[in-house]
């Protein structure tokens, strides 16, 4: 039971690394697009916003879940892709629920961390769970091994 868990943190931690770089990958390519370039704001998100879910598609199916894909990308990308869409839109209703409800600001080391930035942070922790379990349940799910049942007779 100690190496199922110790897989599950490992795995977890491999999540979190790979959801890093993917966040960074999607800021780097918004500021990119917009700031720099001047495409649309909205164009820009969703660019940006798939960039950094095709890097995480790739890095987790491989790094953190060691799962073959071959045969099975446009199956596995599309659960991906799903999972990361309901993580937004959970992220979404935890951000504005805390603004409309709560909006109480921070205060860390000095710095005022705005109202809309603490119901982020409380998002990602909550979602990062949800993508987590969710992935590993559904997208990269190990195959069941199966039992052989022999003849009761």
């Amino acid at each position: 039971m100690a190496e199922k868990t110790q897989s599950l943190l490992g795995q977890m931690f491999k999540y979190a690394l790979v959801g890093g770089v993917s966040t960074t990958i999607d800021i780097v390519i918004l500021r990119l697009l917009h700031n720099n370039l001047g495409l649309v704001l909205w164009l820009s998100v969703a660019l940006a916003f798939l960039a950094g879910t095709i890097n995480g598609y790739y890095m987790n199916s491989r790094w953190t879940f060691g799962y073959n894909t071959k045969g099975k990308e446009a199956i596995k990308f599309s659960q991906f892709a799903t999972v990361s869409l309901i993580g937004l839109g959970l992220t979404e209703l935890i951000v504005n629920f805390y603004v409309a409800n709560i909006s109480q600001s921070l205060s860390v080391a000095g710095r005022l961390i705005s109202a809309y930035m603490v119901g982020k942070l409380i998002a990602v922790a909550i979602v990062f769970f949800w993508n987590f379990g969710a992935n590993k349940l559904w997208t990269f799910r190990e195959k069941p091994t199966g039992i052989a049942i022999d003849k009761l007779n």
